[in-house]
């Protein structure tokens, strides 16, 4: 193992139902309608230029979907202010010094935007465990997850083989992303009572509720 690399939504910061929240008030402002239960699936782990496309149903230029997509995270970040969501899971404040103490590489490969990662900078002083300037986040440039590329620049970015890197993922899109950069483990952070469905995957090695789980110690 020479790095590991997070994802941040569902995996460092429990944040799913709060997108949910704020997907669904962008459509209603948007399309006048509401997002369907079945189209949820298509949301986590993706770009959302991507997830404009599928639910606007057609094609945007890069110009139009950076406008929706800020739209939407304005909303998304405004939830997280009004309901006080300013921790992150459950011992992952911990594991970090753990990691860095045991002079292990780390970052951060995540599909939200630069105003989100700036916003989750200071919300929660991650510049106490990782560079800003080698974070990996949406920029357009990438292909978006299930590719690897996320994953491979992340890694890339901190001096680490891909091939040798240990990702935290929850999402089913973003642990197929790690499984495609050939990780060489794949830790499930469990969501929405999916712990089960994640033990049932075939590319997750160990599953966790939160960063407390003892199973993490292997890795120090």
């Amino acid at each position: 193992m020479q790095a590991i690399i997070f994802d941040f939504n569902g995996t460092l910061f429990s944040d799913t139902d709060l997108h949910e929240k704020a997907w669904r008030q962008f459509l209603r402002g948007v399309l006048q309608r509401d997002l369907a239960a079945d189209e949820f699936d298509q949301i986590h782990g993706r770009s959302n230029h991507l997830i404009m496309e599928n639910l606007l149903g057609k094609k945007l230029t890069k110009a139009e979907g950076q406008q929706y997509s800020e739209q939407k995270e304005m909303i998304y970040r405004q939830l997280i202010l009004e309901n006080k969501r300013f921790d992150l899971i459950a011992g992952a404040k911990d594991f970090f010094g753990q990691l860095k103490n045991s002079q292990i590489p780390i970052n951060i490969a995540t599909a939200a935007p630069k105003s989100n990662v700036d916003f989750y900078f200071e919300l929660f002083q991650l510049q106490q465990w990782f560079d800003l300037d080698k974070i990996v986040f949406n920029d357009g440039q990438l292909a978006s997850k299930p590719a690897p590329d996320y994953y491979q620049k992340a890694a890339l970015n901190i001096g680490a083989d891909p091939k040798q890197m240990v990702v935290f993922e929850d999402s089913p899109i973003g642990i197929q992303g790690a499984a495609n950069a050939k990780a060489r483990k794949i830790i499930a952070v469990a969501t929405n009572n999916n712990h089960e469905i994640l033990q049932n995957n075939a590319y997750v090695d160990l599953v966790i509720d939160d960063f407390t789980d003892p199973g993490l110690q292997v890795l120090l």
